[in-house]
């Protein structure tokens, strides 16, 4: 994770994964995470399909010790049973004392190699791409051989392991068939959305209980302190396992829960219900006895912002959406004017569509319906502003990643610490929808680092951000990034052959990457991958149609984020 330079503390993981490198720091001060790759994967959508069933051989007679070990690895990847078939490989004594569910090494399955120390030990070298630690966070990393010792004992003339690191190695492709991503909610502090924490837990009939466990446990360390849970202190199950009868999760919790008042319990059975997969409803009981828990109604927390789908632009000296035959510009009423009048170079409209933070020839400004602009910030060299659910305008220069200010709805500025102390340049930093979050563009020097963190707040107002967790580094020049939905986000980058791309990342998952036009400049989010619009340097607005990209319509001045349609 992070290195004693950044001073950065390492979060516990399983001991499997010691001598990996991991690709994204936790680190409980400030700095950005140093290593990180970008790896090809799948599009995560939670999963609603059974557990594929694995029956992997058991151990076969006068095996050999490579035979043997082998074989343990290919029935790791079954935890049917509590992994039975994998410790029928184990010495009696070892195979009470093995962790399985300790953490997941997540190799290529390609490199794998075995040299024997002696009769009695043997290395395994494997290449990972990721790694699962024991509360389901999923990690990649770098690609780099790590060794692995097992060691040997004759039991009744036969080998069996008795020595082996805890947790499982299983390589990509079988992963993606025994693990599903699943995110898990927590409210930001002022209950107004459920904010997603993503996890991955094997499929099959125990992924209800883990679910319901990781709600209970509360949010990633990265999260911590900018998201809350709605259950009592101390909550937890009263028994081992979720019953799921029909397509209901039974929740049996202790006595702690007691201390929830009515609408406590209402934010209960909401993040419950929201955290376990598509189709199970949840009924929650104390102690056994039943309790009469309504919905929340209208109160209801908002998940995943949409955004409107249509393009938001300056064209023409208009400001406003674009019609859907690409011909047009409808505007928003009260905003549209004043903004366009700005001659504005980029524009962040806030969730509800009634105000918008602009950067302008003079600086960045804040616009409300039927109001003037205020200036706010009128430092040389600002970055595109970014506006918040609660109305504070961010705004920071590009060439100084430490001046990043928070305007509040009255005006008032405050300069917030940020914890990259060793950025030299940022190309953007855009809060999420929820506004629990942010993604930032960070220029070392060297490289561009592209992060996202935790928004902490008191009373609504902003006042730090948590550790940066790394989801893309390499030899580039970063040019912009945006939130897609609640768990996607994307980033435009310059490779040194002076090619660009688009790194699309799930937060807590996979990554994958996607060539954009030539001469890409600007990238802004709507409501899903497909739906990425890029602008290029000559004003051009591309949309992906199929395995590439079409023009929709030139002469675009700037192209809009949108924070949603609900403030």
């Amino acid at each position: 994770m992070t290195s004693s330079a950044w001073r950065g503390s390492l979060r516990t993981i399983p001991a499997l994964l010691v001598a990996i490198s991991l690709a994204i720091g936790l680190g409980g001060c400030s700095g950005i995470p140093r290593d990180g790759t970008v790896h090809a994967g799948n599009e995560i959508v939670p999963d609603d399909n059974p557990a594929p069933v694995f029956l992997p051989a058991l151990p076969q007679k006068d095996a050999s010790t490579d035979s043997i070990l082998r074989g343990f690895m290919d029935a790791s990847s079954s935890p049917e049973n509590n992994y039975d078939i994998a410790r029928q490989f184990l010495t009696p004594a070892f195979r009470a004392t093995w962790d399985p569910t300790a953490g997941v090494t997540v190799d290529n399955g390609s490199g794998r190699t075995l040299t024997t120390i002696d009769e009695g030990a043997t290395l395994v070298a494997v290449t990972p791409v990721a790694e699962v630690d024991q509360t389901g966070e999923y990690r990649e990393v770098d690609a780099s051989p790590v060794p692995l010792r097992y060691e040997f004992q004759l039991i009744g003339g036969q080998w069996r392991i008795s020595a082996a690191p805890d947790g499982t190695v299983i390589d990509e492709n079988t992963f993606n068939d025994v693990f599903s991503a699943q995110p898990v909610y927590f409210y930001d502090p002022g209950f107004r959305y459920l904010v997603p924490d993503l996890r991955w837990f094997p499929r099959g009939a125990s992924a209800p209980t883990k679910l319901v466990n990781a709600v209970l446990n509360g949010p990633s360390s990265w999260l911590a302190g900018a998201l809350v849970s709605a259950f009592p202190e101390g909550s937890k199950l009263t028994a081992d396992a979720v019953q799921v009868v029909g397509r209901e999760a039974m929740v049996d919790l202790n006595s702690e829960a007691l201390n929830a008042d009515r609408q406590t319990l209402q934010r209960m059975k909401a993040q419950l219900a929201a955290s376990l997969p598509s189709g199970l409803s949840v009924e929650i009981t104390i102690d056994q006895n039943s309790v009469v828990i309504d919905d929340l109604a209208s109160r209801a927390p908002i998940i995943d912002p949409r955004v409107d789908a249509r393009a938001l632009l300056l064209r023409g000296g208009e400001f406003g959406f674009l019609a859907a035959t690409g011909q047009g510009i409808t505007p928003i009423d009260g905003l549209s004017d004043a903004i366009a009048q700005l001659a504005p170079t980029a524009v962040t409209l806030a969730s509800g569509q009634g105000s918008a933070a602009v950067l302008a020839g003079a600086g960045v400004y804040v616009v409300r319906v039927d109001e003037q602009p205020v200036l706010l910030d009128s430092r040389a060299g600002l970055l595109a502003p970014s506006i918040d659910n609660d109305r504070f305008v961010w705004s920071v220069p590009a060439n100084d990643p430490s001046a990043l200010v928070v305007y509040s709805p009255e005006g008032e500025a405050t300069v917030l610490p940020t914890p990259w102390p060793e950025a030299t340049s940022i190309s953007a930093v855009k809060i999420s929808r929820d506004g629990a979050r942010l993604i930032a563009l960070l220029g070392t020097g060297s490289e561009t680092r592209f992060v996202v963190a935790s928004v902490i707040r008191t009373d609504g107002t902003p006042t730090g951000i948590g550790a940066p967790v790394l989801l893309a580094s390499g030899g580039k020049v970063g040019l912009d990034a945006t939130w897609i939905d609640e768990l996607t986000v994307a980033s435009l980058s310059t490779l040194p052959s002076g090619e660009t791309v688009i790194v699309a990342q799930q937060v807590g998952g996979v990554s994958s990457t996607v060539d954009p036009p030539v001469d890409s400049r600007f990238l802004v989010g709507s409501n899903t991958v497909r739906d990425l619009r890029i602008v290029t340097g000559t004003g051009t607005l591309s949309v992906q149609r199929g395995a590439g990209w079409q023009a929709r319509i030139d002469d675009v001045a700037l192209l809009a984020t949108q924070q949603g349609l609900i403030g």
